[in-house]
């Protein structure tokens, strides 16, 4: 083979041209040693198009002369870090990284000095377009981020281009709500007696989070009006006014008949958020024979139940307080309370 050899400074490599039709004609190497017999051992840097390409990446590793280390693979690194972190992690985890890896191993030849965005796009390009479902795709580029914090660690690379990995937007959950029927269930078991079966009717008739409930004291509520002024969190739902729905006036009633200046309470004491979830909430859904939704699914109940009774969206928003109100404040004007107490009764 006919080379042009272009001199550099001694034990600095060779930058040379290799002959034929070549789309990398230019070649970079050093030699690493020399054996008994008087034989050079070259370390090839790589090839490249054109000179100067080569004469920098030459440059790069003399700065970083870290040898083979640089042409070790997409599948060598992988290899080198499942070995060491599986037996770490859990078996549903390691089914996961060991699922997407069937579609990463596409690039397990590659050097990973190679490896683009473009390259990890296209590859995620594809499993979207085979439709996986957003959490694979998140594994995917999550094992993507680990293996370039890997090569980067051993100065493969200097750069993580799995972070510019980009995914589609995630779908909104559609929330979840409770059933007419699962209603029913809750109301049987609160008018059977049961105090915290009647919160959770509570809930689902005003559109109170746990903690708005649990903060109110019995000056909130207005029996002459029958109305709870109440609410935190956002400016469009602290201290708005929720007229009581006739079907929950027992248990507001109950309530108000006990000692303490909370409305709900056990013991007289306060009840704390967690604790009402874990040990009340949870606990009466299983007593009544109710899906374990959460608790803030009653307020998407609440909101669900006006929206199927046609209660004017503007109406919605000031019932339950929601933060968009604030937006549209500017366009409608609060309803009065018998507007929203017939809002109210129409679910």
């Amino acid at each position: 083979m006919g080379v042009v050899i272009i001199r550099l400074p001694n034990g600095y490599g060779s930058v040379y041209k290799l002959s034929g039709n070549r789309r990398r004609p230019w070649a970079a190497q050093v030699t690493k040693h020399w054996t008994g017999d008087g034989t050079q051992k070259r370390y090839y840097v790589g090839y490249y198009k054109t000179r100067s390409e080569a004469l920098a990446a030459l440059t790069d590793y003399n700065k970083n002369p870290i040898g083979e280390v640089r042409d070790k693979t997409f599948g060598e690194i992988y290899e080198k870090w499942s070995e060491s972190k599986y037996p770490t992690l859990t078996r549903s985890t390691v089914n996961g990284y060991k699922a997407v890896w069937k579609r990463l191993e596409v690039l397990s030849e590659e050097p990973m000095r190679n490896i683009k965005k473009s390259h990890l796009q296209d590859v995620v390009d594809g499993m979207v377009n085979e439709g996986l479902s957003r959490s694979t795709l998140e594994k995917a580029k999550t094992l993507c981020v680990i293996l370039f914090d890997e090569a980067m660690s051993d100065d493969i690379v200097d750069k993580n281009y799995a972070k510019l990995i980009e995914l589609p937007a995630a779908k909104k959950a559609q929330k979840e709500t409770f059933t007419d029927m699962e209603i029913k269930k809750l109301e049987r078991l609160a008018e059977q007696g049961d105090a915290w079966a009647g919160t959770i009717m509570v809930l689902i008739y005003t559109g109170m989070r746990i903690g708005e409930l649990l903060k109110l004291t019995k000056f909130n509520v207005d029996r002459e009006a029958w109305k709870i002024t109440g609410g935190i969190k956002t400016d469009a739902g602290r201290d708005r006014d929720i007229p009581v729905h006739s079907k929950i006036m027992p248990y507001i009633t109950y309530w108000l008949t006990l000692s303490g200046s909370r409305l709900i309470t056990r013991d007289g004491q306060a009840i704390r958020v967690d604790y009402y979830r874990k040990y009340l909430y949870y606990p009466t859904l299983d007593k009544a024979g109710v899906r374990r939704l959460t608790p803030h699914s009653t307020r998407h109940t609440f909101a669900t139940l006006l929206s199927n009774a046609k209660v004017p969206t503007k109406d919605i928003q000031e019932l339950i307080g929601h933060s968009d109100y604030a937006t549209t404040a500017n366009t409608y004007t609060h309803p009065d309370l018998e507007v929203l107490r017939n809002a109210i009764e129409k679910i």
